[in-house]
């Protein structure tokens, strides 16, 4: 009777696992089908930008790394000319020649190129499920990767032809994200140690391929300020924050050029930048307020939140005071749509321009329906 009940509870976790499989394989496809519809409008690359990173990725390849980071381009730019590594998206570049070199035998670079926003795009719907899993539940995980799969806002800068930054940096920085929740809730030795440091890679890398990564840091110091009244188990979250600050900040010093930085500033210019300064402090306040309430056991929550209290105000302090380099509108813009411009420039590119109620409706009109039945 008893082997009975195992074989029965066995085939229903097999049962699972073949419908979570099968769901996966149904939003990564129909990622990449919704993904290769403007092909039917010609199989080329899409604008300027997605041609200039071909050049720069087939310059790497028959050059080499080295001789990449010291390329002037006298083609772009006229009459100055562009300092490549300096003023361009370096992982992108990187990623693509290595995978390129890696799977593209047979094809072409310029063909590679055009499919690489798809695949990676595509393969974003099983990260997206893996966070959501982690934070909520296998359902939710699901329904996510569905969502996901059918964004427009995410198809629009995703789609072939797209070889642009955003495919590659959204896929780093989930997967980044999806790494620190998973180490910090199993707190499981090695294992989670690799995760934290991973995440922490994978986030700067993913700063080094899209600008936009910058918004993972805002939830990811959130949740760092909140986590000293969610975890008792103070030194493991004390040694996890640590470890992530630290390796995050000199990995996205390592790099030539960060997207993100507010003037392009190389190397560790990155770090006086607002999103720099804001993992820094949250992480202090994690420390700092953690050995707090470890020290004075009594009126933990009051301490917690007087701290929390006076972190705020002295961050408001020294933005305030300009020692903080600032992103560019485009980025303010996007983190505050109500930010209004007095620069043409900006609004007359459409990607930079103030969001309209219309844009706004056509990119969350999938999700307003849901939206609806939650509320």
């Amino acid at each position: 009777m008893d082997k009975g009940l195992v074989k029965v509870e066995k085939s229903s976790h097999y049962g699972r696992y073949l419908l979570v499989i099968g769901i996966l394989v149904i939003s990564f496809s129909l990622s990449f089908v919704l993904r290769i519809q403007p092909a039917e409008y010609g199989f080329e690359l899409n604008e300027y930008d997605p041609f200039f990173n071909y050049r720069a990725t087939q310059f790497m390849i028959e050059n080499g790394f080295p001789a990449y980071l010291e390329w002037h381009d006298d083609l772009s730019w006229h009459p100055y000319g562009r300092d490549v590594s300096a003023t361009s998206q370096v992982m992108l570049h990187t990623v693509a020649g290595m995978l390129y070199q890696t799977f593209g035998v047979g094809s072409t670079l310029y063909d590679f190129t055009m499919w690489f926003p798809v695949v990676i795009g595509s393969l974003t719907t099983v990260v997206i499920f893996a966070l959501v899993r982690t934070v909520s539940s296998t359902t939710a995980g699901l329904l996510a990767s569905l969502f996901f799969a059918i964004s427009p806002i995410i198809l629009l800068r995703g789609s072939i032809g797209w070889f642009k930054s955003e495919p590659l940096g959204l896929f780093f920085g989930l997967l980044a994200v999806y790494l620190l929740l998973s180490g910090i809730k199993s707190d499981k030795g090695k294992v989670s140690v690799a995760k934290i440091v991973g995440a922490s890679i994978f986030l700067a890398l993913g700063l080094a391929s899209w600008g936009g990564v910058q918004f993972f840091i805002l939830p990811i110091g959130l949740f760092f300020l909140a986590l000293p009244f969610l975890r008792k188990d103070n030194k493991f979250i004390i040694w996890t924050s640590v470890v992530f600050a630290s390796i995050f900040l000199l990995a996205a010093a390592s790099f030539d050029a960060i997207p993100s930085a507010a003037d392009q500033k190389p190397g560790l210019g990155y770090i006086p930048t607002l999103s720099g300064w804001f993992l820094i402090g949250c992480t202090a306040f994690l420390v700092v307020s953690t050995i707090i309430m470890r020290v004075f056991s009594k009126a933990q929550l009051r301490n917690g939140l007087a701290l929390l209290g006076g972190t705020i105000i002295a961050g408001i302090a020294i933005v305030s005071s300009g020692l903080i380099s600032f992103p560019t509108f485009r980025y303010l813009n996007a983190a505050n749509p109500f930010l209004i411009t007095t620069d043409m420039l900006n609004d007359s590119v459409s990607e930079h321009a103030t969001t309209t109620i219309d844009v706004s409706f056509y990119f969350f009109s999938i999700l307003m329906v849901f939206a609806g039945i939650g509320a």
